[in-house]
């Protein structure tokens, strides 16, 4: 039985038959910038990295940590607390096939796969663990909705101790509005069609 809470997206696999490798893109992060956590979904904002603070917003990827030179030596941490620093760079999975695991708050239902879920906490976190504190937010024997949603169930983590029913069933989950989908165009001149005679 789950009874322990898988705090933040956790990185499982990547969909399909490619390998996980779980390679690390790096982003530059504005001295001072809001916190952000291990696991924590994080943006583009105006050239710098920064956390998502409403489920609206489309994430490029989740944080995984980052590194920073400060009174002239470089630091290593789980987390960025917005202290500030210089040549500041957070490391982001920005793979838009990526798979995480995550805590739902609630017990679920059996039919969650392929339905959606939100989140709680999105943007907050533990200085101690440097961990996310974001868990799947459900209500109380759902199996989450078809509606929008946070994230999209892929599975429930197939592992002894875990099932639907449990306090905190481990889910497999996708961001459902990774910024990796979307691509802007631009429409010069509209194209218009006119009857025939």
């Amino acid at each position: 039985m789950s009874t322990t809470k898988v705090t933040g997206l956790q990185p499982s696999r990547v969909r399909g038959a490619a390998p996980n490798s779980n390679g690390l893109n790096e982003y530059p992060i504005a001295s001072g910038a809001t916190a952000m956590y291990t696991g924590t979904p994080v943006r583009i904002a105006s050239g710098t990295l920064t956390p998502c603070v409403t489920t609206t917003e489309a994430p490029i990827g989740t944080f995984q940590g980052c590194r920073y030179v400060e009174d002239g030596e470089q630091k290593f941490k789980p987390y960025y607390s917005g202290v500030s620093a210089s040549d500041i760079v957070g490391l982001v999975n920005d793979n838009p096939g990526q798979t995480y695991i995550i805590s739902s708050n609630a017990t679920v239902a059996a039919g969650i796969v392929g339905n959606n879920v939100e989140v709680s906490a999105i943007a907050g976190g533990s200085t101690f663990t440097g961990k996310s504190t974001l868990v799947a937010k459900t209500t109380a024997g759902t199996a989450g909705k078809a509606g929008v949603g946070a994230l999209r169930v892929v599975g429930v983590v197939d592992e002894p101790g875990n099932k639907v029913g449990d306090a905190y069933t481990k889910l497999e989950v996708v961001l459902n509005t990774q910024a990796a989908n979307f691509r802007q165009v631009y429409v010069d001149a509209p194209a218009t069609a006119t009857a025939g005679n």
